[in-house]
């Protein structure tokens, strides 16, 4: 039992030290979601260690709950690059209702429902409830409890169900008033590389 104890807590020093900087700071994956917000850039970058319990994004997660609500949906935290950038981080959802694989090279293409394209609360559910293909962008800074409903497309360039990869682009337009440089609309466009959750 105490062997076992130290080789663990063996295991986890090294893999501190394997996973950090000099200073310390965890070093990043090559799993991540480089987009550009309105031009400017933003990342969700994996570290390469992450302790238990830490947010693990981006992802695309598979949830099959039958023949009527299997979908796959990819999460993704992203911050601006530039500490300086008063957007702030954003939160992405992107969901595809499927009972199959997911086609590599295939266009999901995104609308909104008319007149729902901005929902708080328990309004929010609308697109769930349905089981439809959305894509949802919301501040994880202001109007934390506000959705807003894009359209456009996702693409994956690769899905590998053994090693559980997936890379793809996005081109998204989701309505919101951007108050730094007047926009109101927000585009965004990227690529990502991230791990599947089964």
């Amino acid at each position: 039992m105490k062997k076992n104890y130290i080789s663990g807590l063996l295991f986890l020093v090294i893999s501190f030290f394997w996973g950090c900087d000099k200073k310390g700071n965890p070093l990043p994956s090559e799993l991540k979601f480089s987009a550009k917000l309105n031009g400017m850039d933003f990342l969700d970058q994996m570290p390469m260690v992450i302790p238990p319990g830490a947010r693990r994004t981006p992802v695309l997660e598979v949830e099959y709950f039958g023949t009527d609500k299997s979908y796959f949906q990819v999460r993704s935290f992203l911050k601006p690059v530039d500490q300086n950038n008063k957007l702030g981080d954003f939160y992405l959802l992107i969901r595809i209702p499927s009972k199959e694989q997911l086609s590599v090279g295939k266009a999901y293409t995104f609308d909104i429902i008319p007149g729902k394209d901005i929902l708080t609360g328990i309004d929010r559910k609308i697109y769930e409830d349905e089981n439809r293909l959305f894509t949802s962008i919301s501040s994880s800074t202001f109007n934390i409890d506000t959705d807003y409903y894009g359209v456009g497309t996702v693409t994956f360039t690769e899905y590998d169900s053994v090693k559980n990869r997936a890379r793809g682009k996005v081109d998204l337009v989701f309505p919101y008033h951007d108050s730094i440089t007047q926009n109101d609309e927000l585009k965004l466009n990227g690529e990502f590389f991230c791990w599947i959750n089964k």
